[in-house]
């Protein structure tokens, strides 16, 4: 019997009891305590403290954290679990309790078991990312993964996380490609631009408001072309490729030398600003609209992405701390005293001014996912 089709054999054994729990569909303690037989016999010790179940930890004066089960070696955490009812679907509040769990027992990976169990890792966002999904099944595919990972005598934290780095990185890229590829779909000018605004400023320390004028006597096209490969092709033949094609196109004179005037407003169209001034005007309205809200939760509301390298809102404090030139930086942001803005808890802070077509755009949509009605003086 080869590895694989042993670890297939205990992969068998360890699910049969959380398969029959799934059909009889049984609380969440009594799974528990299923989970946990299963895991000692893939050779955990609860005797030895290895298998620790509901173990509370201190966080602060008054709170406490109960992981449902913690798994140790000689008396270090390696990974936690986060056990739900076999008829339970994952929510996003489950795993940032997961994440929670994770992060307070220092590990980088953990485990969730409902209807389905996941492996996840920390790679240090709000969330974890799912690197591992198996089934709640005897037959599943890749359980006897699972039992190489997580037998006790063939358990590594090591190995698990190099795994779970390799597939956080393809995971990332791929969320990456598809979401460039979706913006291709939806505004391929905009999302060109986008990607070599960041690429001359991040890779190439070009200055931004240069890149964007140049940016702008451009624009661009994609055009993909799907061409099917053709099996019976004999090997001295090419192999045919999916290719997409980018199409540079230089705008007129007129468009190059003059820029878009285009105001806005959220008003009614009582007061229009030119693009800097009115993402001012929306954050304002925002915060108006949300007084206890604290500057963490603006940047989350408005995060850097929205703009680029300088971001969306900024602390005032950070402004004249850095180390960046700071008669440039008065350039970037809207720094007249009448406004700075401050939230409840005494935090000013103001809004960058450097917006264009290739960034202006994200806040329109995020304005039309709001429903706030815009308009523009060209209307």
């Amino acid at each position: 019997m080869t590895i694989n089709e042993l670890n297939t054999s205990k992969w068998q054994e360890f699910a049969f009891d959380l398969v029959d729990a799934k059909k009889k569909q049984i609380l969440e303690k009594p799974y528990q305590e299923r989970i946990e037989a299963a895991f000692r016999a893939l050779g955990w010790s609860k005797a030895k403290g290895e298998i620790c179940p509901k173990e509370r930890i201190n966080v602060g004066a008054d709170n406490q954290l109960e992981p449902d089960i913690t798994f140790k070696i000689s008396g270090k955490s390696v990974f936690v679990v986060e056990v739900k009812q076999p008829t339970n679907k994952l929510t996003k509040r489950q795993e940032e309790q997961l994440l929670s769990y994770m992060r307070i027992r220092q590990v980088v990976f953990g485990l969730y078991i409902g209807d389905e169990i996941r492996l996840f890792y920390d790679n240090g966002d709000s969330l974890p990312t799912s690197v591992m999904q198996i089934d709640i099944d005897t037959e599943a595919e890749n359980g006897w993964k699972f039992i190489d990972f997580f037998a006790k005598g063939l358990f590594s934290s090591e190995r698990i996380k190099s795994y779970c780095l390799e597939r956080f990185k393809e995971i990332h890229s791929a969320n990456i490609l598809d979401s460039f590829a979706d913006k291709l779909t939806k505004d391929v000018n905009d999302a060109i631009k986008t990607l070599l605004l960041d690429y001359f400023i991040t890779t190439k320390k070009c200055d931004e408001a240069a890149t964007v004028r140049f940016l702008e006597a451009y624009n661009f096209q994609a055009t993909k072309a799907d061409r099917e490969h053709n099996d019976a092709k004999t090997v001295d033949e090419p192999k045919t490729e999916t290719v997409t094609r980018y199409v540079l196109q230089r705008q007129g004179r007129s468009q190059k030398n003059g820029r878009d005037r285009t105001k806005y407003s959220i008003d009614g169209g009582q007061n229009y600003f030119g693009k800097g001034k009115f993402v001012r005007e929306i954050v304002a309205a925002y915060l108006s609209a949300h007084p206890s809200m604290t500057f963490e939760q603006l940047e989350q509301v408005f995060p850097d992405e929205l703009q680029g390298s300088y971001g969306v809102v900024r602390n005032l404090d950070d402004i004249y701390s850095s180390d960046h030139d700071q008669k440039d930086l008065k350039t970037r942001y809207v720094m007249d005293e009448d406004k700075i803005l401050t939230t409840k808890q005494g935090i000013r802070f103001v809004v960058c001014n450097q917006w264009g077509s290739f960034n202006f755009p994200h806040i329109l949509e995020l304005l039309d996912k709001w429903g706030w009605n815009v308009l523009n003086d060209k209307e």
